[in-house]
Parts: structure tokens; sequence; C-alpha cells
């Protein structure tokens, strides 16, 4: 014996499933948020290549694009399973003490696909000690990563404006001639 549905309580079912999942994309959203106390925010306007940001650090700290005005930034977007990022890494943190007050690199690790176990190791292993942020959902290297593959380096004016997007490894050198040519700061 099968068991069916009567045809007048379906709209009724079909309603119940609709607000179940509702309930569940609700709860999962609201729990990511709390657990990672994540309050982070992007607003890229590509009309004017205006990049507006918040979000934390893997210190527990915000970095707010508003407070970075002034200052050109370097926003290098790696992951821990990216080798070619793994080679990269030192060359940034060269730059970043080489020009350190002239220009601030920032790391950026898009977490879809990674831990911060294996992040945590990277930075160290590398010696980085310029910030690094969280992009919990991916948010913020989707504004710019058009091929889908990192490293991708973004070269923001210090008038918050995007100059250039570069995807793909950038050694001291390369990246210095990047800076170089989006701000005219000399190497």
């Amino acid at each position: 014996m099968t068991s069916r549905t009567p045809k007048n309580r379906r709209p009724l079912v079909v309603a119940a499933a609709v607000l179940a999942a509702a309930l569940v994309v609700a709860v999962v959203t609201s729990t990511g948020r709390q657990a990672g106390g994540d309050d982070s925010s992007v607003a890229f306007d590509r009309e004017t290549g205006v990049l507006d940001f918040r979000a934390q650090t893997f210190d527990g700290d915000t970095v707010d694009s508003g407070d970075l005005r002034g200052t050109p930034v370097v926003l290098n977007f790696y992951a821990s399973w990216c080798t070619i990022c793994d080679r990269e890494l030192p060359d940034f943190q060269q730059v970043s003490e080489r020009l350190d007050g002239s220009v601030r690199v920032i790391g950026v690790n898009p977490q879809s696909n990674d831990t911060d176990e294996a992040q945590a190791a990277m930075i160290a292993r590398n010696g980085v000690t310029y910030p690094t942020l969280r992009d919990p959902r991916d948010e913020l290297l989707r504004q710019f990563n058009t091929t889908g593959g990192l490293p991708t380096t973004v070269f923001v004016g210090a008038d918050g404006v995007v100059r250039k997007v570069h995807n793909g490894l950038l050694t001291e050198q390369l990246l210095l001639d990047e800076i170089s040519a989006s701000f005219g700061i000399g190497s």
C-alpha cells in the first residue's frame, strides 16, 4: 500500500518544506556569523573604482578601508594550498618592510577552501608580519578575481580607487615595478 498526500494537503506540505528550508538557511547564516564573529562588509563601486571594505584579521583586529585612506594599499589574495602563493609571500614581506609607511601590504585569505590552521602555518613559515585578513565568504576576492585563480593582487590608491588587478605570481622586483606604475612610488 502506498501513501499519498491528498491533493488538498499538497500546498500545505510544499509551504512547510519551503518554510523549513528558509529556517535552515537562517540558522546556518546566523550561526556562522556568531561563531566566527564575522562583521565583514565589501562595497566596490565599479563606476568610480572605489573599494570600501571592513574585515577581521586572523589576530582578531578589524581593518576598515576608510582608515587606510591616505596611503596606497596592496591587497594580496592567497591560500595555503596555492604553491605559487607560498612562493611569493616572502617577496611581499620584503616589499612590505622596504616600503613601510609609504605603502601598506595586506594579505587576504579567501576561506571557502582553506583552514585557519593551514593559513597560520603558511604565514609563520614565510615570516609574514603584515596584516592578513579573513575573507570567510570570498566576498572581497569575488570583486576582482575574474580568472578564478590565485594569487590575485589588487593595487588600491591612497584615495581608495583600484588602480590595477594582477592575477598570478609577483616577484619582489615585479611587485616593486607594479607599485611604481600604479602609485608613482619609486623602489
